[in-house]
């Protein structure tokens, strides 16, 4: 039977791995230094490049600052993004595949609750993808057909591109592959880590549904019900447990990733706006940067959209706890059951570099912060 990561992440999963952000079932030195190799060759050299641009370049376009910002500051937030994917891929590995612990294991009408949030996983990966898929390929044609060859980012490099085509095709190729790396590796991590936390979601509304049903149980015997009432209350309490190191753990590994895609966002979008602010609304770049601005904003959505589904369902858990007959429990039952609900009290909030809840109120503080970026960028 398949796991339920793989159901939900197989396509994330395969394209990570041929990133070489996802470990091989036996990794080598080899096949580590094959991840270092791809880091390295395609995500430094557009942002560095293009930052050598604004600081030697002699015949800077005014017209194509904003844009060029924006691209240059996206591919940077890669570098620091993907970072953890290269050096503690073990690590990574592990917590996506935390929730196939057996204490995970659900039955009966708790399978159909994951089973949407299974679909909901492979719906956000399979839009997601495409669009990221199509704006690679208008990126790469963009120079042909709008531009008349000059590159879609403008580029530091010692000599005259135009000079030379087998120069000028290889650094064409060169920045394509490290836009398409970046832009593809984030379209798989991104619904990944975001769908993490819907599975989240979805096992705290297991534990609900489990919370309202303790006693239930097909005998009159009353030894017997309070039999199953004690094992179901702990089999609850060690659920509940394992959703809260899984959800630790998860924050441990990919709380920077987060914040990286977060403080990325904030300047990328600051700098898309500027340069669209300077566009005639009837011109296909326009139309380009509205798409690739919509798509980011989704990409941030994704984080704190269901970050913001996890902390309402676990402040809601205490609710479910007083749903079931917990007042015809016997003592003992009754302990253990106080002793859950204390814990349930607290709802599960993750953060992003320990700074930033992932929730609704932080995609709207990004948004503000990405305009004041724009407003100090248009009085200059």
């Amino acid at each position: 039977m398949t796991s339920i990561i793989w159901q939900s992440f197989s396509i994330n999963i395969h394209i990570m791995r041929a990133f070489g952000l996802y470990p091989p079932e036996k990794p080598t030195r080899i096949s580590w230094l094959r991840s270092l190799l791809l880091y390295f060759a395609f995500a430094y050299p557009v942002p560095v490049l293009g930052s050598l641009h604004f600081i030697y370049g002699e015949e800077i376009d005014q017209m194509r600052i904003g844009e060029n910002a924006f691209q240059v500051a996206h591919l940077a937030s890669q570098i620091a993004k993907l970072m953890p994917f290269i050096l503690n891929g073990d690590r990574i590995k592990k917590c996506i595949h935390y929730l196939e612990d057996p204490l995970f294991e659900v039955k009966g009408d708790n399978e159909k609750i994951l089973e949407k949030w299974v679909h909901t996983c492979q719906r956000n990966t399979k839009v997601f993808l495409g669009s990221i898929i199509a704006g690679n390929i208008s990126w790469a044609v963009k120079p042909f057909l709008l531009q008349n060859g000059q590159l879609s980012v403008d580029v530091w490099l010692p000599y005259n591109l135009m000079e030379n085509t087998m120069v000028y095709i290889f650094v064409f190729v060169l920045l394509t592959l490290g836009v398409a790396y970046g832009s593809i590796a984030g379209a798989a991590i991104d619904p990944l880590l975001a769908g993490l936390c819907g599975l989240a979601s979805g096992h705290i509304q297991v534990l609900k549904h489990n919370l309202k049903h303790l006693d239930q149980c097909t005998t009159d015997s009353e030894s017997l019900k309070i039999f199953v009432t004690r094992r179901n209350i702990k089999h609850c309490i060690n659920h509940h447990n394992i959703i809260l190191s899984f959800i630790k753990e998860f924050e441990s590994c990919f709380s920077s990733v987060v914040f990286s895609q977060f403080a990325g966002s904030v300047l990328v979008v600051g700098f898309c706006c500027f340069q669209l602010g300077k566009m005639s609304p009837t011109t296909p770049n326009f139309s380009i940067l509205v798409c690739y601005l919509i798509v980011l904003l989704v990409q941030i959505y994704f984080y704190c959209y269901y970050g913001t589904v996890l902390y309402e369902e676990s402040d809601s858990l205490t609710n479910a706890d007083y749903m079931g007959n917990w007042y015809d429990y016997d003592a003992e039952s009754k302990r253990d059951f106080i002793l859950l609900l204390e814990r349930s009290q607290r709802p599960i909030v993750v953060t992003a570099g320990k700074i930033l809840d992932l929730s609704v109120i932080t995609f709207t503080t990004i948004l503000r912060r990405s305009y004041s970026l724009l407003a100090l960028l248009k009085n200059q």
